[in-house]
């Protein structure tokens, strides 16, 4: 389903906005399927349990750190008694240290849709991953060749000779739009975007402009929310990061290393909080610095989810606006 009008709503509570955002969907066809998606800490999840609640929805997670078995709090990852009163799906499906790709997520929530839908079961997918998103309502085709030994070994000796920073600006000089979504200190996709240049010919953004389909599986309708104020969603992302450590991130990240003993190369770890936990515990930060680089971390994360979405004419916008 395509939006020709995206709507914005606004709304100064949880339930004003339950309210306005159930209304606007009772609209659409009853094939279709929400999606909500925003910047972390933006209150998506807890928007999301209680609108499956109120229709009685299983929710399908868009997170692609919630996906590891183990990471709970750095993830803010559903309680086991949210879990309980809402089914939830591709949470807890992988461990630490094994990859998950896009078109896994793609292939994981079509099979879950098709088989619910026949079973008349009812779905809300949720979660702050962009490229998830994207790549189920636009239909993104990947075709994803692996790299040989030799073509890793090389792009990372390259990386190393040239220095992360400047390999960043070189992908930010080819692809603009890729490095829009690139952390600039995340050296595994900074790598495979090198790969798939190596491979291809083609920079990120034009292989994804070529996979896209003309016709999805499946028809959704996507809500984005955010905080009207910037600075509203910057407090909640601090308070959240101070929230996580007090709930016990750094024990919990310590717990996962000795369960894990290659952690370093691992994916999971590499995720906004565990990262800052990790240096922690090797004595590289000290735990005021690592929660002050936590929430550092996840102010530029969320820059970087909206971004992701603001030329999307599919989204449309639901904003809490504050009472400060």
């Amino acid at each position: 389903m395509r939006n020709a009008d995206p709507i914005l709503m606004r709304a100064d509570s949880e339930d004003l906005m339950l309210e306005l955002v159930m209304e606007n969907f009772a609209l659409q066809r009853p094939d279709v399927i929400p999606i909500l998606t925003g910047p972390t800490a933006s209150g998506k999840s807890s928007l999301a349990i209680r609108w499956c609640l109120a229709e009685g929805r299983e929710l399908i997670s868009a997170d692609s750190m919630q996906i590891y078995r183990g990471f709970d709090i750095g993830t803010a990852k559903a309680s086991l008694e949210e879990q309980k009163l809402v089914p939830h799906h591709l949470i807890d499906i992988k461990n630490a240290d094994e990859q998950y790709s896009v078109a896994q997520f793609v292939e994981d929530v079509t099979c879950i849709l098709q088989k619910g839908q026949a079973e008349d079961r009812r779905f809300l997918i949720c979660g702050g991953t962009g490229l998830y998103i994207s790549a189920l309502y636009e239909g993104l085709k990947f075709s994803d060749p692996a790299p040989s030994k030799e073509l890793r070994q090389s792009i990372n000796r390259k990386i190393t000779e040239r220095g992360l920073a400047e390999s960043y600006a070189l992908l930010a000089a080819l692809d603009p739009e890729a490095a829009e979504q690139i952390a600039p200190e995340n050296r595994r996709r900074i790598a495979r975007f090198f790969e798939k240049l190596e491979l291809t010919g083609k920079t990120l953004s034009e292989l994804n402009a070529e996979s896209r389909m003309q016709k999805t599986a499946f028809d959704f309708r996507v809500y984005q929310l955010n905080w009207e104020e910037r600075q509203d969603l910057y407090d909640r992302i601090n308070l959240r990061a101070e929230q996580m450590y007090d709930a016990g991130l750094i024990a919990e990240t310590e717990a996962l290393i000795k369960q894990y003993p290659s952690y370093a190369s691992a994916p999971a770890f590499r995720g906004i909080g565990y990262r800052e936990a990790l240096q922690y515990l090797a004595g590289e930060l000290t735990e005021a610095e690592a929660r002050t680089n936590t929430a550092t971390a996840s102010r530029r994360y969320a820059k970087r989810q909206l971004t992701w979405f603001r030329p999307k004419n599919y989204v449309n916008r639901l904003l809490y606006i504050s009472h400060k």
